[in-house]
C-alpha cells in the first residue's frame, strides 16, 4: 500500500528528485538526501515516501546532526526550512504529557535531542500538532498537525546497513559465483 501511495505521489508530481546527489555525514556515516516537492503533503505521506526511497524521515540526535541537516535543507533544498518535515512524531496515548512529551522517532532511537523553538512544541490549532518539522529559521523544531497545506518537502536517512545485513549480502554473492561458476559445461 506504502508503495502505491508513493508511486501516485511521483506521478502526480508531489516530489521532484533532488538536484543534486544525496550527501554522506562523516560523524555517523548515514547518506541524507532533501527532497523538494512542489504540492502539500502529510507527514504521513512524506514517511511513505521516504520509506519508498529506501530510507526514513530524518531523525536527528544531535546537536551537530541538526546543524549539518539544516545546512543542507538551506544549501540543497528550498532554503525555506519550514516546508521540511522530520522523523519526530507524539505516540499515544498523547494527552497526559502535551506538549513537550511522549515524542518518538521513526526508527525507535531515543529521544534524547531536541531543539524547539522558543514557546515550542505548543501543540497549536486545537491540541492536533504531534508531527515535526522545521521552524523557518536556524535549525530549530517545531511541532505541527498531520495535513497537507503547510509542508511540500521533506530530509531522507539512509541508515548505514548492519554488519550482519552486509556479511549475509556477500555470502549471497559467493554463493551466486559458486553456483554460476558449477553450472558451466566443460570445455
Amino acid at each position: 500500500m506504502k508503495r502505491l501511495i508513493a508511486s501516485a505521489a511521483l506521478l502526480i508530481g508531489l516530489v521532484q528528485p533532488s538536484q543534486a546527489a544525496p550527501v554522506t555525514w562523516a560523524d555517523n556515516g548515514h547518506t541524507y538526501d532533501v527532497v523538494t516537492g512542489t504540492t502539500f503533503l502529510t507527514w504521513d505521506q512524506a514517511r511513505a515516501l521516504a520509506e519508498w526511497l529506501g530510507g526514513h524521515l530524518v531523525t536527528i540526535t544531535s546537536a551537530a546532526e541538526n546543524d549539518f541537516v539544516a545546512d543542507l535543507v538551506r544549501t540543497r533544498g528550498s532554503g525555506n526550512l519550514e516546508r521540511y518535515w522530520l522523523g519526530g512524531y507524539q505516540i499515544g496515548p498523547i494527552g497526559r504529557s502535551e506538549p513537550a512529551g511522549s515524542w518518538a522517532w521513526v526508527t525507535g532511537e531515543p529521544w534524547l535531542y531536541t531543539n524547539w523553538a522558543p514557546g515550542e512544541p505548543n501543540n497549536g490549532l486545537g491540541g492536533t500538532q504531534h508531527w515535526l518539522h522545521y521552524w523557518p529559521t536556524a535549525g530549530l523544531w517545531d511541532d505541527m498537525e498531520n495535513r497537507a497545506g503547510t509542508m511540500n518537502s521533506y530530509v531522507v536517512e539512509f541508515s548505514v546497513p548492519e554488519p550482519l545485513t552486509l556479511a549475509l549480502f556477500a555470502l549471497g554473492l559467493a554463493g551466486i559465483g559458486a553456483v554460476r561458476r558449477s553450472s558451466k559445461p566443460a570445455a
